[in-house]
């Protein structure tokens, strides 16, 4: 991804997460049963930020939830692989928060092997777009 382009992602980001991009990591891995979306503030000092985390990781378990990826889709402005398979199938994943010191991690677990593979194909999407920061 160019740098303008990483810039604008960056900054829809912000918008629709709600805290600073620069001021956080992410991180995307598939496992066994799904997958996780791992946010932590690079400054465990910053309340702010590490609320702003942990709101938007809910926030995002509410939506996903409901099978609703607008956000990934505004962040990345077009179609995320995996996300149709798993709005179809919303009722087969859980999605589990976990609070860690400087941030949240989103569990995300289903026993439908194909819906294992979608939910990997969102991770590694993300997990590219996201790989410089």
């Amino acid at each position: 991804m160019n740098s303008h382009n990483m810039t604008s992602m960056m900054q829809r980001g912000a918008i629709a997460m709600g805290f600073d991009q620069n001021k956080i990591t992410h991180g995307f891995s598939s496992t066994k049963d799904g997958g996780q979306i791992k946010i932590m503030s690079l400054d465990e000092n910053d309340n702010q930020t590490i609320n702003q985390i942990r709101n938007h990781i809910r926030d995002i378990q509410h939506d996903f939830t409901e099978g609703n990826f607008t956000k990934p889709f505004f962040i990345h402005q077009q179609l995320v692989p995996g996300i149709d398979a798993m709005t179809q199938n919303k009722d087969q994943i859980q999605y589990q928060v976990q609070d860690l010191k400087n941030g949240s991690i989103l569990l995300l677990n289903t026993n439908n092997s194909s819906l294992v593979n979608s939910i990997n194909q969102f991770m590694t999407y993300q997990s590219t777009e996201h790989n410089v920061h």
